[in-house]
């Protein structure tokens, strides 16, 4: 971001680019994490816009983010996919990482789905859904520090009826879920055992290097949020030999059809939900 741009007029410079191109103004808007992309990739898609042509947008560079924006009508809301996010340990602040969510809510959303990848600090195995119902904001930094700083309310910060609904849906659709705490940290480096042990101490369980600055800016804004995490390892695990991103990714692409079928058969819901 350069110095002497307002991050306001960043944020408009991206609506004003994204307005005439695209044919309908989104309600929902979902932001897929690392290795859930594909769920962006299945027709019909509306529109389909790279990060990089979207004015003040911050470029992907983390492996299983692709970068693009899918405006779909599949699931019966009209839904702006974030097909990959940026983090704050590739450089960006977190003013950088959450303004395409202030983008989406200028675009006309009211209701925001969030993904992510997390490491398990109990006793889930890779590749449990776990239902997002409060978080620990352990970054170290806050998105809405600054000029024009918003107090926000964080309580009930994940809508207690979209938790219910998407329990729901996991039922009906046979897809084992869970409700969990996500602990939130800086990164780039993977949690040590002792690291693990003091985020489960403080009542999490899971951990991830994404999201919560996400959910904060979007709470600020008004949204109503459902948040689901994909477990793709045990945090602080002593492994014979390191896996790392790689193994990340690959739990969470061979759980990205679970997480497909839940949003299909969440988001029509949603969209009939008080404010969604």
């Amino acid at each position: 971001m350069t110095d002497d741009v307002a991050p306001s007029s960043l944020v408009q410079q991206a609506v004003d680019y994204l307005i005439p191109i695209l044919p309908k103004r989104p309600t929902v808007g979902i932001i897929l994490g690392s290795g859930l992309g594909t769920f962006a990739e299945r027709p019909p898609r509306l529109t389909t816009v790279s990060y990089e042509q979207i004015p003040g947008f911050p470029r992907c560079s983390v492996e299983g983010h692709a970068g693009r924006l899918v405006l779909t009508e599949r699931c019966g809301p009209c839904t702006a996919i974030l097909q990959g996010r940026v983090h704050r340990y590739e450089g960006y602040s977190l003013e950088e990482v959450t303004r395409p969510v202030r983008v989406l809510a200028a675009l006309g959303v009211t209701t925001l789905v969030v993904t992510c990848a997390a490491g398990a600090l109990d006793e889930m195995e890779p590749g449990t859904v776990m239902l997002i119902e409060d978080h620990l904001n352990l970054i170290g930094d806050n998105p809405l520090i600054g000029a024009g700083y918003e107090f926000t309310e964080m309580a009930q910060a994940y809508d207690p009826m979209f938790l219910a609904l998407a329990e729901r849906v996991a039922k009906e659709a046979n897809i084992p879920v869970r409700r969990g705490v996500l602990a939130a940290v800086l990164g780039p480096t993977y949690e040590t055992a002792a690291e693990a042990a003091m985020l489960a101490r403080l009542g999490a369980q899971a951990v991830s290097m994404s999201t919560v600055p996400e959910v904060i800016v979007a709470r600020a804004l008004g949204l109503r949020v459902l948040g689901l995490a994909v477990i793709t390892n045990q945090s602080g695990a002593r492994l014979s030999e390191p896996k790392g991103h790689a193994e990340v990714m690959a739990v969470a692409e061979r759980r990205a059809a679970s997480i497909g079928v839940l949003l299909e058969g969440v988001l029509p819901r949603l969209a009939a939900a008080k404010g969604a």
